[in-house]
């Protein structure tokens, strides 16, 4: 009957946490036009190629500026995913 107790206690901590999670991270993708049927996050304009999903948001921007510095592309947007565990994802002009 303890162990019963403890997981279930230890499941409402874990369903506590991963909520306190989402709602904290700040939302940086641009709204949508009514137009568009997406299923993914939308970026900004003209930042259209997708280049992968990171667990942080540091770990997008590193991306992101670096990128920038071996002139990949010329702006790109860390943009807040729906899924976890990858929560950024990283949108670029070309």
């Amino acid at each position: 009957m303890r162990v019963r107790s403890a997981l279930t206690a230890i499941a409402a901590l874990a369903v506590v946490g991963l909520g306190s999670l989402g709602a904290a991270a700040p939302v940086v993708a641009a709204p949508t036009a009514a137009s568009h049927q997406v299923t993914a996050v939308q970026a900004a304009d003209s930042l259209d190629v997708h280049r992968g999903k990171y667990m942080t948001l540091g770990g997008c921007q590193t991306a992101g500026q670096q990128g920038i510095d071996r002139g990949h592309w010329d702006r790109y947007q860390c943009a807040e995913g729906k899924m976890w565990p990858w929560t950024w994802n990283l949108w670029t002009n070309r």
